[in-house]
């Protein structure tokens, strides 16, 4: 049970320290560029080597979660499921046990939207302002600081959330109460992951009938069928630079994440008795690239998989 001991009061002083954990591909670039606009920063991973490259930019080092959560105006978590979320933020020795009261508890993972309103529920009771502030734009968008935070939280928690993450993004939109964030961004990753597989077909398609699919990406990339997958991250190797695609698919949005995601959407349109059918069809997709061991490869190696498949 979580109780209030050992928690301080708030301070009213303008204050930039900050608890971050989970420095993922995404999470080690939102420290970098929170680090660089003054916050002052402690981190935890469970990886030594991150943490020690997050030391050479100057961050303080935390053995354990409660000591990056010890003492701090923020607590941000960057971490891969619902269940590691629960037991980071309640579980002993956990955020909620020892953050002090009053400070923001912020999460930007992509976890289930019931699960993130039930502990902001408990949050709330012990005097934290709790946020859910999952964000799209990929590793790319993490390095660049150009984010896009989809935040549930009180509407008067809401600045004070926004002014802090600016320092790792460039919009940050408040979708309502607890949870809806989280809403916001397992529809954004719907959309995302089926449409991964809609510009991968088109795209074998085109160059199995003898376009070059350089020159059908730039066609479609003025045409109705543009989209962030096509323009930003294509999936077709060598079309963009810079991009996973073109990095042997590494480095980017994982597909054993994006499974992960789809889960969590058809878990929660099955709460509202809602029939996803291309959601479903999606994760089969990416399921069976996950068995194939590609689970820590870009989904955008979804391409591949479709270009390879033949009409029984």
């Amino acid at each position: 049970m979580i109780t209030r001991f050992g928690l301080r009061n708030f301070s009213s002083a303008t204050s930039k320290k900050v608890g971050f954990m989970g420095l993922g591909n995404m999470g080690f670039s939102m420290m970098r560029n929170c680090m660089s606009h003054g916050y002052e920063i402690t981190a935890y991973d469970v990886d030594d080597k991150i943490l020690e490259k997050a030391e050479e930019l100057g961050a303080k080092i935390a053995p354990d979660v409660k000591a990056a959560a010890t003492d701090q105006d923020f607590c941000l978590t960057m971490l891969p499921n619902t269940d590691i979320v629960e037991q980071t933020r309640m579980g002993s020795n956990g955020i909620f046990e020892n953050a002090r009261e009053g400070a923001y508890i912020i999460d930007s993972s992509t976890i289930s939207p019931s699960a993130s309103r039930k502990m902001a529920e408990e949050g709330a009771k012990l005097g934290f302002k709790v946020a859910d502030a999952p964000v799209s734009g990929g590793v790319t968008g993490a390095e660049a600081g150009t984010l896009t935070f989809m935040v549930g939280c009180k509407k008067d928690h809401f600045d004070g959330v926004k002014d802090f993450l600016m320092s790792m993004g460039s919009n940050v939109f408040h979708c309502g109460a607890p949870g809806t964030g989280q809403t916001s961004k397992i529809c954004n990753n719907l959309m995302l992951a089926i449409q991964m597989m809609a510009v991968s077909e088109g795209l074998a398609l085109g160059e199995k009938l003898g376009i070059d699919p350089a020159v059908l990406s730039k066609i479609c990339s003025t045409s109705t069928s543009s989209c962030w997958t096509l323009n930003t991250y294509n999936p077709r190797p060598g079309i963009l630079e810079g991009v996973p695609s073109s990095n042997n698919y590494d480095g980017g949005f994982g597909v054993s994440l994006i499974k992960k995601d789809l889960s969590i959407v058809l878990d929660s349109a099955a709460e509202v008795n809602l029939d996803l059918q291309f959601g479903t069809k999606a994760i089969e997709f990416y399921h069976e690239l996950e068995r194939q061991g590609k689970g820590n490869k870009d989904f955008g190696i979804v391409y591949q998989y479709i270009n390879s498949l033949e009409k029984k």
